[in-house]
């Protein structure tokens, strides 16, 4: 017996490889095909007949285990049958999807080995194949000379036409192929949104021509590869029998756990976009939110968003997907054996200009939930975010370092917690409703003269006060406290900027934080924010 396994590397750079909004709609249809119909078709004509159905325990030749987020792993007999199936899976990525890199190993499950540490030996096969080969960018010489592709930067295979109206344009073969799948693309794209081909292409032409902010939204699942481990206990150890038979329990259970994440994710983002239509709905285009889904498999997502609603849409999708992972029935045995309530997720969102490399923006979302989102994994959700001021390649070190450039002692209080861990002492701060209550602070009036209770350039001296030091800082909220005396209102706004005590720098497990810094740059993307 042996285990195929395909994969999809460098999934994110190949889609935002362009910042042409029908090129990255196209990008992302493709890889969805490398697990969907193209594999479907690889199967099928290696394996006449095949069905999804089919198991090696009732004598087939070939049993899928999953095929998820450009992924594809199956059991086949015969070795030979294996390497015909990767190559026709990888063939047919070569020819309609130049620069998309699909690679594909076939290893033999030995006997007595478990099912987990073959495919754990096949995923170290296939990380040295792909290292060891050149990239897909070999593919495309520069020799003899040819202009760029004004899009990727590629080599031009071709001229094309923006639209009817406009000039030719160079355009690389990977460019030219994200192009022509862009109308199958939106067909998807509207089944997964739940509307139609026509809301979603405006949709894509309003992130692409109206919005002035866009964000790149990432999220990752907490813990998943802890629950295909432990699939592994209670007796459902994948043991290859002496005839080279593996329990068919513990397949029908990893075929299900994969199964229940993807069908708990694509939930929690049908809940969450209508939580935002619902809330937002100035944002909306014909009822649907202005969020374009790029990738939706398993634990992984990544959208392309108006950047007005991508804070609270992040913060939904975590909550919801945090629900429907406690509720599934089929994740339920996984969970247990576990000891876990819940899956929980982190996210990362950039927030930067239309015309922004999305490629950038997406690395740094990519880095917000590696460097800070993540710390917090093994005991809740939790999201961290960055709005882009500059046009530079982005540097969350230097972000998050600016306010204590002139000797300031304050670090940000990101990550944000969201879901149920928000009732954890831990998360004291921290919380997602305490960014909130210092963005209300800050956009708050007075009933009376309409003037903010917190004024724009009180603000901006409390945050200059944390550039200068913790002691500058407290010193200046206190002469507000002291310029503010007698207004009520305006001392609790003032104390809504900090901590549950009302301090404006806190001590968080050692680390002096602070969340004014954070709120100010929320609030124009945070409802009832406010323009600061």
């Amino acid at each position: 017996m042996y285990l195929v396994v395909i994969n999809t590397a460098g999934k994110q750079r190949y889609i935002f490889s362009s910042r042409k909004r029908k090129e990255i709609v196209g990008a992302s249809d493709l890889i969805v095909r490398v697990n969907g119909s193209w594999a479907e078709d690889a199967l099928a004509t290696t394996f006449p007949g095949f069905h999804e159905e089919w198991r090696l325990k009732d004598g087939h030749a070939v049993e899928l285990i999953t095929a998820s987020a450009g992924m594809v792993t199956a059991l086949v007999r015969e070795a030979d049958a294996g390497r015909r199936l990767v190559t026709e899976l990888t063939r047919r990525a070569l020819r309609e999807a130049p620069g998309l890199d699909v690679c594909g190993v076939v290893q033999e499950v030995i006997e007595g080995e478990s099912l987990p540490a073959s495919r754990e030996r096949a995923g170290k096969a296939l990380a040295a194949l792909q290292e060891g080969r050149p990239g897909p960018q070999a593919r495309f010489l520069r020799l003899p000379l040819v202009a760029d592709c004004q899009s990727t930067g590629l080599p031009a295979s071709g001229l094309r036409r923006e639209a009817p109206d406009e000039p030719l344009v160079t355009r690389s073969a990977a460019s030219v192929a994200k192009l022509a799948h862009f109308p199958a693309a939106l067909k998807r794209l509207a089944e997964v949104a739940l509307t139609t081909p026509q809301t979603m292409s405006k949709i894509v032409d309003s992130l692409g021509l109206r919005a002035d902010w866009v964000a790149v939204v990432h999220a990752d699942g907490n813990g998943f590869g802890q629950l295909f481990r432990e699939i592994g206990k209670g007796g459902l150890d994948g043991a290859v029998s002496p005839r080279g038979e593996v329990d068919a329990t513990y397949l029908e259970e990893l075929r299900a756990l994969s199964r229940g994440v993807d069908r708990c994710a694509l939930k929690a983002f049908h809940l969450a976009l209508d939580r935002l239509a619902a809330e937002q709905s100035r944002w909306n285009v014909e009822g649907r939110p202005l969020v374009l889904p790029l990738v939706l498999g398993g634990d992984d997502l990544t959208v392309l968003c108006h950047g007005e609603v991508a804070l609270s849409f992040t913060r939904h999708y975590l909550e919801e997907f945090e629900r429907e992972t406690e509720h599934d029935s089929t994740l339920r045995p996984a969970l247990d054996r576990a000891g876990l309530p819940r899956l929980t997720a982190a996210a990362g969102v950039a927030i930067v200009k239309r015309n922004y490399p999305f490629r950038f923006a997406y690395d740094l979302a990519e880095e917000l939930i590696t460097s800070e989102a993540k710390q917090v994994k093994e005991w809740t959700s939790a999201m961290a975010f960055a709005v882009l001021m500059e046009s530079s390649a982005p540097d969350l070190t230097r972000f998050r370092k600016s306010i204590m450039a002139s000797g300031g002692a304050a670090a940000s209080a990101s990550p944000y917690i969201v879901g149920a861990g928000s009732e954890d002492p831990r998360a004291k701060g921290r919380r997602w409703s305490d960014l909130e209550g210092r963005v209300a602070a800050l956009g708050r009036k007075d009933a009376r003269s309409g003037e903010p209770l917190v004024p724009s350039g009180a603000a901006h001296d409390l945050r200059e006060g944390l550039c200068l030091g913790v002691d500058v800082a407290n010193a200046r909220l206190g002469l507000l406290r002291t310029r503010f005396a007698g207004d009520l209102n305006r001392l609790r706004a003032l104390d809504e900027l900090g901590d549950d005590s009302g301090r404006l720098v806190w001590d968080h497990e050692g680390t002096l934080v602070t969340g004014l810094v954070d709120a100010m740059a929320a609030a124009p993307f945070i409802t009832g924010g406010g323009v600061r």
